[in-house]
């Protein structure tokens, strides 16, 4: 018996299928590793809960190791950004035992950017510093751990950035300006970002700049892409599928790459953890199939439970207008309403993860199979 290679619910061991979004990366943070360049461009990938953000974020952390950059990883929503980031870099500053003493600037920086730090600063809310004080305070924030990193041998940083849709507009406007002063610099860092599918417009309507951002999006995997994230895993367990089974299996996941986790997990258990030149076969599809309808029934409800009376009739008539590439207007018509009157709901919606955008004016549910739970929940 062999543990699973699949790893639904948790952060992914492999990202088949992002190849150019890694290698855009890749060239991103070869600018302060191989040239010694500050990366100007944040580099920010969108998508839908799922879809792998997290797991690409984790492969750009190792792979930043790998060209000896120093990585500093957070998620926004804990806290102002700023004073989130200050507080990673303050820490992996101490385990280097900087040379030069940090520690009476990095109080000042924590305390301008609101992080409890140094002086045992209480935790409690404070008003937040003017913008051009916290800006020139997270600049130097970058400029000063950046050359601790290479006083340490390395080549530089990365910020690494979870969940940027959850950031505060206060402190995405200091990232985002105090990265505009640092164009043109010899520092060597670099930004990379992950967030839904709508941070696009959270930054927008926080940052005048907003051209510094380079949005990508991570869709769903086509079918060779699947059948990669099946095999690979299996194959270097010495074990095989069946290409009937895989078919029907690539098929059912809908490029959905958490399905594609859950189906994955669920044949390798069918199989009863099979030992090199074990086989995930045929006969093993439908009690799988079983085990995935029960957890994808679970996520669906989960969904469900977090919206509001509100947001549910939206999502009813989003379900019964198909729940994919659904129009704005159609949506208010079918609800006899204005359009505007559901930027609140639809707002909303998009925060929590359960629909994204689909493109101008369009909404899409972001899990598959989630029209029609909601369809048997409300009728059709």
């Amino acid at each position: 018996m062999q543990l699973s290679p699949f790893t639904p619910g948790e952060v992914a061991r492999e990202i088949p299928g992002r190849e150019a979004q890694l290698e855009e990366i890749g060239g991103l943070l070869t600018l302060p590793a191989l040239h010694g360049r500050f990366a100007g461009r944040i580099r920010v990938d969108v998508g839908p809960r799922g879809v792998g953000k997290t797991s690409l974020l984790r492969r750009t952390r190792e792979d930043a190791r790998r060209l000896g950059l120093a990585p500093i990883s957070v998620t926004a929503g804990n806290g102002a950004l700023p004073a989130v980031i200050a507080d990673e870099a303050r820490a992996l500053m101490q385990t280097w035992g900087h040379p030069d003493g940090p520690d009476d600037w990095l109080e000042s920086v924590s305390l301008t950017l609101g992080v409890p730090g140094l002086a045992q600063v209480t935790a409690e809310a404070r008003p937040e510093a003017p913008l051009p004080q916290a800006t020139r305070a997270f600049r130097e924030l970058i400029e000063r751990t950046a050359q601790a990193a290479l006083d340490q041998g390395l080549a530089g940083i990365v910020l690494l950035i979870d969940e940027l849709q959850d950031a505060d507009e206060h402190g995405l406007r200091t990232v985002a300006f105090a990265w505009q002063e640092l164009q043109g610099s010899r520092t060597p860092a670099a930004l990379v970002a992950a967030g839904l599918s709508h941070t696009a417009d959270v930054v927008t309507a926080a940052v005048t700049s907003a051209e510094r951002f380079r949005f990508r999006t991570m869709r769903d995997l086509e079918d060779h892409e699947v059948r990669e994230a099946l095999t690979r895993p299996a194959a270097d367990l010495g074990v095989r599928w069946e290409t009937s089974a895989l078919q029907e299996v690539v098929a059912r996941t809908q490029g959905y790459p958490y399905a594609v986790q859950l189906w994955g997990e669920a044949m390798w258990t069918a199989a009863g953890s099979p030992d090199p030149e074990g086989v995930l076969g045929a006969d093993h599809v439908e009690p799988a199939g079983l085990v995935v309808a029960e957890d994808m029934a679970a996520l669906h409800r989960a969904r469900w439970s977090k919206a509001s009376p509100k947001e549910r009739e939206l999502l009813a008539a989003m379900a019964r207008l198909g729940g994919e590439e659904v129009a704005r207007a159609d949506l208010a018509a079918a609800l006899g309403t204005t359009s505007s009157a559901l930027s609140g709901p639809r707002q909303s919606l998009l925060d929590k993860g359960i629909v994204q955008i689909a493109g101008r004016g369009l909404l899409s549910f972001t899990a598959p199979g989630f029209a029609e739970h909601v369809l048997s929940l409300r009728g059709r």
